[in-house]
This record gives C-alpha cells, sequence and structure tokens, in this order.
C-alpha cells in the first residue's frame, strides 16, 4: 500500500479548513469584525512612510549551536553581534554542562539575547547611532519571568541577563539613541484589549474576541499600509524608569504585521521620535524575505554555518580535549554507506 500521508494532510485540511481561515482572518459576517470595525480607524494611521527616517542606525542579533555528549551534557556556543556603519561588536558564550530538555530552548533564547545586549552594550561604547534595532520583542524579553532553569554552572545567569538589559537602556537613554525591538510573528493583544476597553463594553467584547490577537485585526481590517497606535507595556520582569510601548506596523498589504517594542526616556513618548522609527522602518523595508535591510545584513554575518561549526569550533575541542569523536554527521553516514 503507498504512502497515503499527503492525502491525510489533504483530508485535515478540508475538514478544518474554516476553522483555520476564521483563526486567520476576522470573517466579515461576525460580530466581532462589526464591532471592530466601528473604532479601527481611530487606532490605526494611513501612510506609506515618510521623509524623516535616519540611516544613522545600528543592529544586533544572535546564533547559537547546541550539541548533546555521549555523557548526556550539551556543549552551548552562542554569539551575538551587532553593526554600525562598517563596525562590528561582538559577544560570545561557550559552555559545557547538564540543561533539562525542557528547559534548553527557553535557556539558549535568554543565552542569544544576552549576547546581544553585551554586543552593543560595547558599540555604544564606541558609537552613537541614532537608531539601534533589535530582532525580537522587547515585551518577551521582559516576560521571561522568574523561571528558573534546571541547569548546571549557570547560577545567578538570570539575574545577569536582566543586568545587562537595564545596563543597555540606561546606556543608550545617556547617548541618546533609540532603542527599538521589530518582530514578526506575535501572539500581543494590547491593541484588541486597548479597542475593547476605550470602547466601554471592554469586558462583553473581550469574551467575544478572546482569540483574536493584533496581527489578525490589523491583517483583517487595514486597507493601507500604515502603523497602529501605541500602547504602553508595564514592565514586571525588571525595574526602568523608562516607558516601553507596542505598535504594530503593515509594511504592504500582502505582508505581515510587524510587532515593534520602543523605549521613551518620559512617562509617555515623543511623537517626533514615532515619526522617525515608523519612516526609518517603511524605508529599510525591502520585502517579505527582507524586512528590514539592518536585521538582515547583521542575521546574515552572525550565522553559525554548519561547516564552520564542525570545521573550527568542534575540531578545536577535539584537540583540546582529545576525545575525537566530533566528526561531522555526514562524514560518519558517508562512511557507513561505504
Amino acid at each position: 500500500m503507498g504512502d497515503l500521508t499527503f492525502q491525510k494532510f489533504v483530508d485535515f485540511l478540508n475538514e478544518r479548513r474554516d476553522e483555520i481561515i476564521s483563526s486567520m482572518i476576522i470573517d466579515r459576517t461576525s460580530e466581532a469584525y462589526g464591532f471592530f470595525s466601528k473604532y479601527f480607524e481611530k487606532y490605526y494611521i494611513d501612510t506609506p512612510g515618510g521623509d524623516r527616517y535616519t540611516r544613522s542606525v545600528a543592529a544586533a542579533d544572535s546564533s547559537e549551536f547546541v550539541r548533546e555528549l555521549y555523557n548526556g551534557r550539551k556543549i552551548i556556543l552562542s554569539r551575538g553581534y551587532s553593526i554600525f556603519e562598517s563596525s562590528v561588536y561582538a559577544s560570545f558564550f561557550s559552555e559545557v554542562t547538564w540543561v533539562s530538555r525542557d528547559d534548553l530552548r527557553p535557556l539558549t533564547t535568554m543565552i542569544m539575547e544576552d549576547c546581544e545586549h553585551r554586543s552593543m552594550i560595547d558599540m555604544l561604547d564606541h558609537e552613537r547611532p541614532e537608531i539601534i534595532l533589535f530582532d525580537g520583542s522587547l515585551t518577551g524579553r521582559l516576560m521571561h519571568g522568574n523561571r528558573e532553569f534546571r541547569a548546571d554552572r549557570l547560577d545567578g545567569f538570570k539575574e545577569k541577563y536582566y543586568s545587562n538589559l537595564k545596563a543597555l537602556i540606561e546606556k543608550a537613554r545617556e547617548m541618546g539613541s533609540e532603542i527599538v525591538f521589530l518582530s514578526k510573528s506575535s501572539e500581543s493583544r494590547s491593541l484588541v484589549s486597548k479597542i475593547t476597553n476605550d470602547s466601554g463594553n471592554g469586558q462583553d467584547e473581550a469574551l467575544r474576541t478572546g482569540r483574536i490577537v493584533d496581527h489578525v485585526l490589523i491583517k483583517s481590517l487595514a486597507k493601507s499600509p500604515g502603523y497602529s497606535i501605541p500602547v504602553n507595556f508595564r514592565a514586571s520582569g525588571i525595574e526602568i524608569r523608562d516607558s516601553i510601548w507596542s505598535f504594530h506596523l503593515l509594511p504592504n498589504l500582502n505582508d505581515l504585521p510587524m510587532k515593534i517594542d520602543f523605549v521613551s526616556s518620559k512617562d509617555g513618548y515623543d511623537n517626533s521620535i514615532l515619526e522617525k522609527i515608523v519612516d526609518t522602518v517603511f524605508w529599510a523595508y525591502a520585502g517579505q524575505k527582507v524586512y528590514n535591510i539592518w536585521l538582515s545584513k547583521v542575521d546574515n554575518m552572525v550565522k553559525f554555518r554548519s561547516d564552520e561549526v564542525e570545521r573550527i569550533y568542534m575540531r578545536q575541542f577535539e584537540k583540546t580535549i582529545g576525545i575525537p569523536m566530533y566528526e561531522t554527521r555526514g562524514e560518519r553516514r558517508a562512511r557507513i554507506r561505504i
């Protein structure tokens, strides 16, 4: 009997089609669409971007490599790059340790983010960009919370993580640089919550719109490129005197919205700074695959390539430790086949 897996997938899609579509686009005949249609224009500004952009932009990104040893421990490598004009500032993390499998992904995520923060602090010791870009969400970084990782040799890492993040925010304020975080995917409901609460029927509408996230709202109702009004975010994982704001920008009707977090040194935010951020993000947009030219550049630079890891890092591991076991998987498979 032939492989029926693809046909089973087709059957699954046909069976669940309406449910999947309704989770991605608000049905125009639904109560939720009627409700949000009344208010959306008040919270969304149509614009293709203006001329208040800046090219004085620094960008940061990170990469990681993890391999499990035969004793169950993990070798973890991570590096962060911050670039500004022709300069590159790097930070590095390496450890061999035991980590619970359930904690490995969130832990390495924080390690990568910490590398980004440290490389950008180093950059700010030498450069003065107008805008600092990070790939990801600031609100997400502030919500790592009080989770304790089951791992050896990493006691106090979470405290160092938040200490470095706080130092980055304070350093940027000192240098007059605006910190901006861009993320393509988001489960944020800050805009949805603001509209429902401002309507005066927040509790009732929240029950009806409970599964609608901000990106679905914007994809469903936006008629042209633009951005939503910023909503304040209350930081709980770190005590800072700055205020944090989130909004969503749609660079093209055929593309996905971007969630943008930025930091303000005031309780509110300066509208001229918001316009500079919006216009700069629009100016640097180059399509669905390259949604920001600076972040795309640093992403390509910082990535660990398999050849680089095997030929340089793991060969050095073998040489120093003296246990010749880290051949590439491809080489091992090739020998077995022969």
